[in-house]
């Protein structure tokens, strides 16, 4: 790639300012997306994944339960998860009895916090009830998805309620974006983790693809590094394993992601100890020059 010196003396002033973790403004954040010169941008963001963990990089390994039932076994999972939208509060609270017991301890998290706002039919009280109720027949957490909750004040409060009837909300992600509205949602997030301080992860690649304005691995290592330099109060910013794969991941570290989500907790390939899912995020990770190390459900260190 050739690119003009202009371009790396245009963002040389943000330089320390990452090196000493400040939050980038609007303004920094769109010269960033604006720079074509990769190499600079994915300084920036490795700058400030470094001035805000060092070399490390944690994975968590998930066990995924769809509506269909349980499966076969949980593996070494250091999280259950429950997928999938329920029909009603009643589905929702006995699919979380049933994985209790399946979870074995392991954190079991789940659902959509926008689902279950529509099972709450809109209703805040409502939803306080039924995270109450969801935390008492034992779901710690649930996702929260930026991009179906409207505005930041609605979503700060969404998040409020969910938190005031014992529901943790650890993770954000996007479900569906376009290149144009990707700093709209990093803004919001760091925007209502200023609020709630409740989120410890933040995924800002959108989970599915617009068919009309399909994103670009340019896109993706901009937007991930722009996720680090503007959200300095979220401690991780995660690129789901399942969804990105391996090369996107290694290269996602590179531009300040520095946590990997969704690592299968079983060898389904069955291919043995060194290339099981758990051994290939390590190298992955040893790769990109940081340390790996696994975390639990609760983004706390798993020993």
């Amino acid at each position: 790639m050739n690119v003009s010196p202009l371009t790396m003396v245009e963002l040389q002033d943000l330089e320390a300012r990452a090196a000493a973790g400040e939050p980038f403004s609007r303004a920094d954040a769109e010269r960033v997306m604006a720079c074509p010169d990769l190499v600079t941008v994915g300084m920036l963001g490795e700058t400030a994944r470094k001035a805000s963990r060092g070399d490390l990089v944690t994975f968590g390994r998930v066990c995924v339960v769809g509506p269909g039932g349980l499966p076969a076994e949980r593996g070494d999972a250091g999280e259950v998860r429950l997928e999938g939208t329920p029909a009603s509060t009643d589905e929702a609270l006995a699919r979380v009895r049933q994985a209790v017991p399946f979870a074995a301890g392991a954190p079991l998290t789940g659902f959509s916090l926008a689902d279950l706002v529509a099972l709450a039919r809109g209703d805040h009280l409502a939803l306080v009830d039924f995270a109450r109720d969801l935390r008492a027949a034992g779901l710690e957490a649930t996702v929260l998805p930026l991009d179906r909750l409207g505005d930041t004040e609605n979503t700060v409060e969404v998040v409020r309620a969910a938190t005031r009837g014992g529901l943790a909300v650890w993770r954000a992600v996007v479900e569906r974006s376009t290149p144009e509205a990707r700093l709209d949602h990093i803004e919001r997030t760091q925007a209502v983790q200023r609020e709630t301080h409740a989120l410890r992860a933040f995924a800002p690649l959108a989970r599915f693809d617009a068919k009309d304005t399909p994103s670009t691995g340019y896109d993706d290592v901009r937007t991930i590094a722009v996720a680090r330099l503007v959200c300095r109060e979220i401690p991780s910013i995660q690129v789901d394993w399942s969804l990105y794969g391996p090369k996107l991941a290694q290269v996602a570290i590179a531009y300040g992601a520095d946590d990997l989500d969704a690592v299968p907790a079983t060898d389904t390939l069955q291919l043995g100890h060194r290339r099981s899912p758990a051994e290939d995020v390590r190298r992955q990770i040893a790769a990109a020059f940081a340390e790996a190390a696994e975390r639990t459900g609760r983004y706390e260190p798993r020993s």
